[in-house]
């Protein structure tokens, strides 16, 4: 198959289903991963509904700019794994902790599932709630509102208004982009001001944010540098970024650190 033909299957495929991933691409075509990774990256730069993404690309169909809540399940995975491994370590036995929509936070849900520590999750995430809703061990708060779809979870003033009557020890939350100058950003409007409120509400904060998200910015801001306790990420950063982190008194914490 030459590669006209391989894009215009790809871009077909894409209307069809919103996404694909590289791996998936490779095997139905016969090429190696990064002959797709190529591709994508060319389809993205002719068209700018394209949007290439770590593992795949996807359609752009709507305001809030972000690849579908199922294919973000199955990006940087184990990264996310390791953050949230990490996480969990500053759970304690009656915790009462916020966890948002990220799929970040999802992996700490499916770490503290079968927890022997009495805890509370409040969150937003159908997905979360829904992993842990047999725990014997963590009563689960689900705060309602309009359900958006793209990410599984609940906005808007009915979640806003839910979530300023509960406080919590600590919040877990992740964002679309952290920016030295711009502070915490998000994609979502929606997301923002549930991540925005969680952080105000929870006694520490705690940012999870895989290596990819430092130094980007989205539209819509969720809180300033100055007001985050904790970063947990992947990698850690470049020198500049450590630097600043210091200077602000924000703890970092990384599961694997450059040479």
């Amino acid at each position: 198959m030459l590669a006209i033909e391989r894009h215009n299957a790809i871009k077909e495929m894409l209307q069809q289903q919103d996404c694909v991933s590289i791996t998936e691409l490779s095997k139905q075509f016969g090429v190696t991963e990064e002959t797709i990774r190529r591709d994508l990256e060319k389809l993205s730069a002719a068209d700018k509904n394209i949007d290439r993404v770590h593992g795949g690309a996807y359609l752009i169909k709507n305001a809030d700019l972000e690849a579908p809540f199922e294919m973000r399940k199955e990006m940087l995975v184990e990264e996310k794994r390791s953050i949230a491994m990490l996480a969990a370590k500053y759970i304690e036995s009656g915790d009462c902790i916020m966890l948002d929509s990220s799929t970040t936070a999802l992996q700490l849900a499916v770490l503290l599932k079968e927890t022997t520590q009495q805890l509370t999750v409040i969150s937003n995430s159908i997905s979360v709630v829904n992993e842990l809703s047999m725990s014997k061990n963590i009563r689960v708060i689900c705060i309602g509102g309009s359900l958006r779809h793209n990410s599984q979870s609940f906005v808007g003033y009915a979640a806003t208004q839910a979530l300023s009557e509960y406080r919590a020890n600590k919040a877990f939350v992740s964002c679309s982009g952290i920016h030295q100058t711009l502070g915490i950003t998000d994609n979502s409007e929606g997301e923002a001001q549930v991540r925005r409120l969680m952080l105000t509400n929870a006694a520490r904060r705690i940012m999870l944010v895989d290596s990819e998200k430092f130094g980007r910015s989205a539209f819509h801001h969720i809180a300033p540098m100055d007001s985050i306790h904790t970063i947990i990420t992947d990698m850690e950063p470049e020198l500049p970024w450590r630097d600043l982190l210091r200077e602000k008194r924000i703890e970092l914490v990384c599961a694997s650190a450059k040479e």
